[in-house]
């Protein structure tokens, strides 16, 4: 009977080496995932942010549309900035960037009117923020009106 010589040693480097190259590739799968996870998040809040800026705008087209202009134009006195929340309700921005949309909710809308006097428009901008109140991540609009009617 022929003896076979066992080459142990060389089954145990291969099984180390196979090891590590799965455990690379389970940590270049969960790397990625994770990244794709954070991007997908990072994606969905910032469609909703512009949703809620065109919205903001849509409502700025409402007023002007449905008042004279002399209640529109009179959103420009003190420093025009105004808090608009998700029921459509105009508030006084008190200056310190806090709009929130809906109680517990982690979006803030102001709407800034100005006018330019050389151009006779008013001009627009739609501010939403959201994330970490330190670093938000911001989307703004920006559009002119004139007096149409």
């Amino acid at each position: 009977m022929k003896h076979r010589k066992r080459e142990s040693g060389q089954t145990l480097l291969e099984l180390v080496i196979a090891l590590g190259v799965v455990a690379v590739v389970i940590t270049a799968l969960v790397s990625a995932v994770t990244a794709s996870l954070r991007y997908s998040q990072a994606t969905r809040f910032r469609s909703r942010a512009v949703k809620f800026a065109q919205e903001g705008v849509e409502l700025t087209r409402k007023v002007r549309d449905e008042q004279p202009w002399s209640t529109f134009f009179a959103y420009t006195g003190g420093d025009g900035r105004w808090c608009l929340d998700a029921s459509g309700v105009w508030t006084d921005d008190d200056g310190n960037g806090t709009c929130p949309l809906a109680a517990g909710d982690n979006f803030w809308r102001s709407v800034h009117f100005s006018w330019d006097d050389t151009e006779d428009i008013m001009i627009v901008t739609v501010r939403v923020s959201w994330g970490d109140r330190s670093t938000p991540s911001t989307v703004e609009l920006v559009t002119h009106f004139t007096e149409w009617k």
